[in-house]
């Protein structure tokens, strides 16, 4: 984190008060008093969009405009905690010739190499050359919006459940291609909420291939010996997130993703709003995030966050680092941290103050970390957060050899796909005709970066249950209320994470984050048919 990032305060979040030279001058004034020091004793949020206008703009990252996804080095970007679109670097194998192209989000050499396998014997099998091209997830989105205009879309993608009514409705996918592969795979070796999930004017618009929930991770070790209780709701959420605050030792009580350009920031939010029965958009097509749980979703986490995280933009990445390095007593994440927990990559090994001990093989900090996969708010149920990733067929695709591989990809390749990274690849085909359960069975099984512990030998059965079961039951705002094209747009343009940024930044109270989060959602509903509730409320005495 550099010095401008530190330094920039409150006063300059109000731009909009002073002249521009005036502001300019209360920047520099700020760099200068407070140096870099690490000032976590100044809860607020940085005024990060003022930096960004003062600085030298950055040129666009050439690969957003490029057709297609070019060749790089295979190591380049790890997938699970990849960040800024804008940074993110694409990763390709490509060949010569006539045959399928297939775009998967994942970057790593692992990927590549089991991906590379898989093609290579359906090239022998079916005479078909497969082009394997990994891409950043944070590119994908354009990438495809590129395809489209350039006519260079691939035949099939890997891609996040988020994206399928959308690109169905701009014509990107091939519903029913998709739909006759499930049917010929067979509908009842898939889990029936994820072809809910993918359903689309009553068809199955991409087959559902693997997913995971959002984890809140804690030490437990602290908890114990602060006796707090499991921070599985709001108030012993807040409770921890105050008790482990300790400015003086740089320790955080809570640290999640908050930067603009993240999904993951919009993910976290969403699990919270969700704990407290706050939705985005009812069945109606009414949006409805101005109703009071949504309110009290929001000052949880504006409080919890600007009161007990570190100052500065936080990312997947950097919740990760602090959690281990013993430096936060929680974090909102994604599985792909499990083996780092158990000391599995020699890479990232734990380093926090305990974290020299290994237990049978274990890192401590495996052994000391809860797992929380359900939240509940004062007005809701305990809630889960699950993300579903699809293979879709595109509608440019050679229709039957794209069918035939993805046939090939969940028969003879599926296993070898589940088993890189496995901790975040649930499957959502759950077996085959003959063996029903052969997929989600044999998954916990499965050694965790070539260690020879599984999931199950490193945190048990019981956590195992919670990290598998109910992925793509978990509730999502507005999928199952039939508004998936209006999430597509909403996660395309991070939506927001941009408001909740602004907010942490210093630009929005709670109520005027909700309303702008109201504004800006009714503006990609063409003819939206209902009141304006901001009018309404102005309107009111």
């Amino acid at each position: 984190m550099n010095c401008l990032e530190e330094s920039v305060r409150v006063p300059i979040l109000r731009p909009c008060r002073y002249p521009p030279l005036i502001a300019l001058l209360l920047l520099i004034v700020g760099v200068l008093t407070t140096a870099c020091g690490v000032d976590l004793q100044n809860p607020p949020r940085l005024a990060t969009a003022t930096a960004q206008a003062l600085a030298t703009p950055s040129p666009p990252s050439a690969a957003l405009l490029l057709p297609a996804p070019t060749t790089n080095p295979p190591d380049a970007v790890d997938s699970a905690f990849a960040e800024d679109p804008t940074k993110a670097t694409v990763v390709a194998a490509s060949s010569e010739g006539d045959g399928l192209t297939i775009w998967v989000n994942e970057t790593s050499a692992e990927h590549k190499r089991v991906l590379d396998e898989i093609a290579a014997e359906f090239a022998d099998r079916m005479g078909v050359n497969v082009a394997v091209q990994l891409v950043s997830p944070g590119l994908l989105p354009d990438l495809v919006s590129t395809g489209v205009l350039s006519g260079t879309l691939p035949d099939l993608v890997l891609y996040p459940n988020e994206f399928t009514a959308g690109w169905v409705a701009d014509g990107i996918l091939d519903p029913t291609a998709a739909d006759e592969v499930i049917e010929r795979l067979g509908r009842d070796t898939f889990d029936p909420s994820a072809l809910d999930l993918v359903e689309v004017d009553n068809v199955s618009a991409a087959i559902p291939s693997d997913g995971f929930h959002q984890l809140l991770l804690y030490r437990a070790d602290w908890f114990e010996d602060l006796g707090l209780a499991a921070p599985d709701n709001y108030a012993a959420m807040a409770t921890a997130a105050e008790r482990i605050y300790n400015p003086e030792a740089i320790i955080s009580g809570l640290v999640i993703p908050t930067e603009s350009n993240l999904v993951t920031t919009h993910q976290a939010f969403e699990q919270i709003a969700l704990a407290n029965g706050c939705r985005l958009i009812d069945e109606a097509g009414e949006v409805v995030i101005l109703e009071p749980a949504c309110g009290t979703a929001i000052e949880h986490y504006f409080s919890t966050i600007n009161q007990f995280s570190p100052s500065g933009v936080q990312t997947d990445t950097s919740a990760v680092i602090a959690f281990l390095t013993g430096r936060t007593g929680m974090i909102i994440t994604s599985p792909a941290i499990l083996p780092l927990l158990a000391g599995f990559d020699e890479s990232r090994v734990p380093s926090c103050a305990e974290c020299d001990t290994v237990e049978d093989g274990v890192n401590y900090l495996a052994r000391h970390t809860g797992i929380v996969t359900k939240i509940r708010g004062p007005n809701g149920t305990p809630t889960a957060f699950g993300n579903v990733r699809n293979l879709g067929i595109t509608t440019t695709a050679d229709r039957e050899q794209a069918q035939a591989f993805a046939e090939f990809w969940f028969a003879e390749g599926y296993e070898r796909w589940l088993a890189v990274n496995s901790e975040r690849k649930v499957p959502m085909r759950q077996g085959v005709p003959s063996e029903p359960t052969r997929f989600i069975d044999t998954w916990a099984a499965i050694p965790l970066d070539g260690s020879g512990f599984s999931l199950q030998d490193v945190f048990g059965n019981e956590v195992v249950d919670s990290l598998r079961d109910g992925i793509a039951s978990a509730p999502r705002w507005g999928i199952r209320e039939g508004y998936g094209s209006l999430m597509t747009q909403l996660y395309t343009d991070f939506t927001i994470s941009i408001v909740l940024q602004e907010m942490l930044s210093g630009y929005f109270d709670t109520q005027t984050t909700l309303q702008e989060a109201y504004r800006r959602t009714v503006a990609f509903i063409p003819n939206y048919a209902f009141p304006d509730r901001l009018a309404e409320e102005e309107a009111q005495p």
